[in-house]
């Protein structure tokens, strides 16, 4: 029962054993022997989730210690020196009492958040093994998707209807992306090397548009490619970098969505910069409150976010030899993806 009422109003019950140490102190020469009350009654004030209780206690107890002094001198033979230096003392009990305690509380708080990402890292080792499998089992059925939209692509040809045509071109198109998605996860689960090859920023970046254009429509989001001409090619894993890609865009648009005014813009830009080529995504979102941040894992705005998005796309990044970084703009957040040029691009 004790300990309920301890737990639920620890504020309450802190300033009320202050009150009464002070009321003693002030009938009792007790000195430095105040500072033990006092300190227990921080103890029970830092145990408060408001953070800024424990020093708010702490506080008054020695403004308490320091006032006792006017209020009410000692009494006693005591010497005034020893009565001050008593006084101290019972200021550094205090004083190190309130410091110990939010060391211990931080110290907590870190132990907690280190078992929650335990937690979590061990349902992503499970979804993990289970994406192995699931990417085992797509492989054939979207390997027949492939060969079929081939077929049907094919047989179009022959009709006069471009509509149908493209609509079966944009199936082969996707299919094949998807099963080169799935080969990738494929080679991430059995922890094969990465194929390297040629890749078009460009292109990638049309790729990507063209994935999340349903979105874009949805949430009523205005994308806007600014590509430079003749872009140098990068190298790398074709799949990663477009995943980096899709990230970047994805976050964007949400960040746009989650907005309920204001203008709702997406701007992506390549360019060459020295011996890397960039891609900046620029959004008129909510912002980044910590830009600092973004790239940690498991750090997230998003309530239903993982937080593993960017850490996996800044690896990635730094993996091909290249850099993401983030910065708040105004009315928005912008990203930079550079890679380096590819080799035979700068003979």
């Amino acid at each position: 029962m004790i300990r309920r009422f301890i737990a639920s109003h620890p504020a309450v019950l802190a300033l009320g054993l202050v009150a009464l140490v002070f009321g003693v102190d002030l009938s009792l020469p007790l000195g430095v022997a105040a500072a033990v009350p006092y300190t227990f009654a921080v103890l029970i004030a830092l145990s408060a989730k408001p953070g800024w209780v424990g020093p708010a206690v702490a506080a008054l107890c020695m403004v308490l210690t320091i006032a006792k002094l006017e209020i009410v001198p000692e009494r006693g033979t005591t010497e005034m020196w020893k009565v001050i230096v008593n006084r101290c003392l019972a200021l550094f009990a205090i004083g190190m009492t309130t410091l110990l305690g939010l060391l211990r509380r931080r110290a907590e708080m870190k132990v907690r958040q280190h078992e929650a990402d335990l937690v979590r890292m061990g349902r992503l080792a499970v979804a993990g093994e289970l994406a192995g499998i699931l990417a085992h089992e797509l492989n054939q059925p979207l390997a027949a998707v492939c060969l079929q939209a081939d077929v049907a692509a094919h047989l179009a040809s022959d009709v006069e209807k471009p509509e149908l045509t493209a609509a079966l071109g944009e199936v082969v198109d996707q299919s094949r992306r998807a099963a080169e998605i799935v080969r990738s996860i494929r080679r991430t689960v059995r922890r094969a090397k990465p194929e390297r090859e040629s890749v078009d920023l460009n292109e990638a970046t049309r790729v990507v548009v063209r994935l999340l254009d349903w979105k874009a429509r949805r949430t009523g989001v205005a994308v806007q490619l600014r590509l430079a001409d003749s872009l140098p090619a990068t190298h790398g894993d074709r799949i990663q970098i477009e995943q980096v890609l899709f990230n970047l865009l994805q976050n964007a648009l949400e960040a746009v969505g989650a907005r309920d005014d204001g203008p709702r813009l997406v701007q992506i830009e390549s360019a060459t910069e020295g011996d890397m080529v960039c891609v900046r995504v620029r959004d008129t979102g909510i912002g980044l409150a910590e830009p600092a941040r973004v790239f940690e894992q498991f750090y997230t705005t998003k309530p239903e976010g993982m937080g593993l998005g960017l850490a996996i796309s800044h690896s990635i990044a730094e993996a091909h030899g290249g850099q993401l970084t983030a910065k708040a703009i105004v009315d928005g957040a912008e990203f930079a993806f550079a890679l380096p040029v590819l080799r035979e691009e700068l003979r």
